[in-house]
């Protein structure tokens, strides 16, 4: 077919709809959305391909004939997410069943050399600081004048009788470009008719010759300047949107959507804020890969952490002008690419505990009284757990499965770096003899910090300054540990954990699914490590008297 459905735009989510509740497939915990398809339009719909948003990710779809209603996952079990996502996917089910009733628009000139224009800066900006090898890009030129000549995959054309030069151009166009035409046609919701994809195509080819030839010479070692860059124009709709847009909205818009932890969103917000500081510029929109490049080089300037600026300050602008771009509040991602080039040194990497500070940290730990002094360095020893994780715990997170006594590490606890961060770890025999059990009793509710006396101005949240805490408390013990002395007052006994478990003849997949690292490869995130031996590889890691 010649439509082509557009990606959910934030005029498409504002639309007020009548929607349904989120449902349960049966059999999975999993809410679903679940939205007939009009009958009016059922017929014509046959053969889209939907990529319909679900939080950060797509679902795609095939509507077959025959077909009577849509299907996904939500991919969620809280009800309040549920209902956010299914508002979003409805949203733009609503915009695509609308455009199939409307029919395609035509794509003038102007807008699709604009659009072969955001390709050309896309392409570009991806490979600007490191092109990779000549015959990458000598290789995609050769593609191009295939296709140009009607040559790239043209095996199943060449078999249709009677297919002439033009139809042999068209399908070679569509087979090598076809799919970024897609996906730029998606940022910006249009459905377009056949002769404006035609048109697109033909200007596409042209901009990544343009660009691959660019590349190319940036491969050999010139980084000349393009004199032709200035030929794409703006697409016309960018220039009705409104004429100046903040960064923080954009990062707030982001945040919204990935819903990160709280103390990820205040501090990132503050990088995003030290931007435009540095920048003495508001408008998001006009800010270059050249504005993002000079911060980068004042904060290495400045003595910054290389892995702190990549993976904190640029993270954060990444996100935010990335979220702008997909959802066509800005033409692209300026911070994209830009990065601080380092090596990881020997003396650099972070260690675990030894044996003597081990002893010195849990034998002080057991005279105190105060509950996140006395059991976090001991839980944490035992289970390689960051101590956030172990902070946030509940009483009702500790609990006997399978005739195991385990503790459950859970977002809905307070915060986890990541879903593979969720799990359930049992409990060592040293932080059962040690009394846990007695101490948890019947509690319900934070083990660790009284959650009535946070103050409502409060913006870090409790586990976190449980957390701080321990590792000040570490520190005064007079130990040699800090980043100078490569040892972190509390993720050392993270490092601490995997060494003795390796130690100790521990398969690497049942230590990772203990510490909550995900697998190093798609094979190793086959199956899963049962309870019973993760505990019996607990047993095996000593714990220092």
């Amino acid at each position: 077919m010649g439509l082509r459905l557009p990606r959910c735009t934030t005029a498409m989510c504002n639309m007020p709809l009548q929607m349904p509740r989120p449902m349960k497939r049966p059999g999975s915990t999993f809410h679903q959305l679940v939205q007939r398809i009009p009958a009016d339009i059922a017929g014509r719909a046959v053969g889209m391909r939907l990529a319909i948003p679900v939080g950060v990710e797509t679902a795609d779809i095939l509507i077959t004939p025959g077909r009577k209603d849509i299907r996904t996952s939500l991919r969620t079990r809280d009800p309040r997410e549920a209902r956010e996502r299914q508002a979003v996917a409805v949203a733009y089910l609503e915009a695509v069943w609308r455009s199939v009733r409307e029919g395609p628009r035509r794509l003038t000139h102007k807008e699709a050399v604009a659009l072969a224009g955001e390709a050309y800066r896309t392409l570009v900006e991806r490979a600007e600081e490191d092109p990779g090898p000549v015959a990458g890009w000598a290789i995609r030129e050769a593609q191009n004048l295939q296709a140009e000549f009607g040559k790239f995959g043209v095996g199943r054309a060449e078999l249709k009788i009677g297919v002439g030069e033009a139809e042999r151009r068209r399908e070679s166009l569509e087979e090598l470009l076809g799919p970024v035409a897609d996906g730029f046609l998606s940022r910006r919701g249009l459905i377009i008719d056949a002769e404006s994809r035609a048109r697109l195509l033909e200007q596409l080819l042209s901009a990544d010759r343009q660009a691959s030839l660019l590349n190319l010479r940036r491969a050999e070692g010139d980084y000349s300047p393009d004199p032709e860059a200035g030929r794409f124009p703006a697409f016309p709709e960018a220039t009705k949107a409104p004429s100046s847009v903040n960064l923080l909205d954009l990062f707030d818009g982001w945040a919204r959507e990935r819903k990160p932890s709280q103390s990820t969103v205040d501090q990132w917000r503050k990088h995003c804020e030290s931007f435009l500081a540095f920048l003495d510029k508001d408008d998001a929109g006009q800010v270059t890969k050249a504005d993002v490049v000079r911060w980068k080089d004042a904060l290495v300037a400045a003595g910054g952490s290389p892995k702190t600026i990549n993976d904190s300050k640029l993270a954060a602008l990444r996100v935010a002008f990335e979220w702008g771009a997909k959802n066509v509040r800005v033409s692209s991602n300026p911070a994209a690419g830009v990065a601080v080039a380092y090596k990881v040194r020997l003396q650099d990497r972070m260690q675990g505990f030894d044996d003597a500070e081990a002893a010195a940290i849990l034998n002080a730990a057991a005279q105190e009284t105060r509950p996140a002094i006395r059991w976090l360095p001991l839980l944490c020893a035992t289970t390689g757990a960051r101590v956030g994780e172990m902070a946030q715990l509940r009483g009702e997170d500790v609990i006997t499965k399978d005739g195991i006594l385990a503790v459950r590490i859970t977002a809905e606890a307070g915060s986890v770096k990541n879903a593979g961060s969720e799990r359930t770890v049992p409990l060592h025999p040293a932080v059962l003899e040690a009394g846990f059990m007695a101490f948890v009793g019947d509690r319900r509710g934070p083990l660790f910090f009284n959650a009535e006396r946070r103050k409502a101005d409060a913006k870090k949240p409790s586990h976190k300054i449980v957390a701080k805490n321990v590792a000040s408390w570490v520190k005064e013990l007079g130990l040699e540990t800090g980043r100078a002395n490569r040892k972190d007052p509390s993720h050392a006994w993270r490092h601490r954990f995997k060494t003795l478990a390796r130690a100790a003849g521990i398969n690497d997949s049942v230590a990772d699914a203990i510490v909550g690292h995900a697998p190093d490869s798609v094979a190793k995130a086959y199956g899963t490590v049962t309870l019973a031996t993760m505990r019996d590889a607990i047993a095996r890691v000593p714990v220092p008297r």
